[in-house]
């Protein structure tokens, strides 16, 4: 028995739900699919905007599910560098990976797709790359009220090179889910993840750097 809820989340975040059996997918639209699994009770409350369904499924044998939320401050797969660690998380081939983020997060997919471009392109340029990890959050009010969420924020590479980024620009400003590289040239954002706490929280962000491939002997 699985439960289900379809309601609408706090800051504008719907939920969506799969059904996997083996390397195969699909969509949960409150009906049942043959093969996959069966409604058992579906209670609907009326609140406005809140209205919701709440589901209670049978699965049929070998069928797992797959919840997807986004977080507060983000879209689902933020935290996630590739399509390897995104089929890894999801349980699922690349391939059908690649099919369900594109339906459902376009934005992750975009920057997944760019970011296997940017390997791609390293290592055929005969570099290789360090993964920066540029940490902050949890300002005083005074850093805030002198602008500490729109400001960029640097890290460094091993070599002492600097690697800055800013935020890109969301519906109500400045947005570090989806941040940029403002140096050096060539790097790319693998991934922005958010944690809860104290005057906006925390994000740790991860930055590939390309680094020239030396030859010892």
């Amino acid at each position: 028995m699985y439960t289900y809820n379809d309601g609408l989340r706090p800051a504008g975040r719907y939920p969506r739900l799969y059904f996997a059996k083996g390397g195969e997918v699909k969509k949960f639209v409150g009906k049942n699919i043959a093969g996959y699994c069966a409604v058992i009770t579906a209670q609907y409350k009326k609140c406005g905007k809140w209205s919701n369904t709440t589901y209670q499924i049978d699965l049929a044998p070998g069928v797992r599910p797959l919840h997807f939320l986004s977080p507060m401050h983000g879209t689902w797969g933020d935290n996630l560098g590739s399509w390897g660690e995104v089929a890894e998380t999801l349980g699922l081939p690349v391939e059908t990976s690649k099919e369900l983020i594109r339906a459902e997060y376009r934005n992750t997919a975009q920057r997944l797709d760019e970011l296997e471009e940017f390997a791609l392109a390293v290592e055929a340029e005969g570099f290789e790359a360090e993964t920066v990890v540029i940490s902050f959050g949890s300002p005083t009010n005074r850093a805030i009220r002198d602008g500490y969420w729109s400001s960029p924020k640097s890290g460094q590479t091993s070599d002492g090179r600097k690697v800055t980024v800013e935020p890109g620009k969301g519906k109500y400003g400045a947005d570090w889910s989806k941040p940029i590289v403002v140096e050096p040239e060539g790097a790319k954002v693998l991934s922005s993840c958010h944690s809860p706490g104290m005057h906006g929280g925390y994000y740790t962000i991860e930055v590939a750097v390309p680094t020239t491939t030396t030859e010892c002997g």
